[in-house]
């Protein structure tokens, strides 16, 4: 068993072993490359993200205009359509002047038959 040992002993000593300095070069050398590439993936979704807002943020914009241009208009009509119920609307309306005054008027009870034979 002891030869057995030995001749593994000889074999492992034939085969050339690195040095922690070398080791850690190569892991030094690759932590900073993925440093880099991990900032550029982290600033280009950043960037993204903050494109993304600016433009919600502009068409939030044009849509609360648009929304206080309609809200306006609507007011407006709703004084058009007051000035148009109201009783001088009314009583200076065209079709209201040429009208002319029943001089008998009838009236009809509601539980009797309007049409007549």
């Amino acid at each position: 068993m002891s030869a057995a040992l030995f001749i593994e002993n000889k074999a492992s000593d034939n085969v050339r072993r690195k040095t922690l300095s070398q080791k850690i070069e190569v892991g030094m050398t690759s932590l900073v490359f993925v440093t880099i590439i991990l900032v550029a993936i982290i600033s280009l979704v950043y960037l993204a993200h903050a494109n993304r807002n600016a433009t919600k943020g502009y068409a939030l914009k044009s849509l609360e205009l648009r929304r206080s241009k309609l809200l306006t208009e609507n007011e407006i009509w709703d004084m058009q359509i007051a000035q148009v119920k109201s009783l001088q609307g009314i009583q200076s309306d065209p079709n209201v002047l040429t009208m002319v005054k029943a001089d008998q008027p009838k009236f009809v009870r509601g539980d009797t038959a309007i049409a007549s034979r």
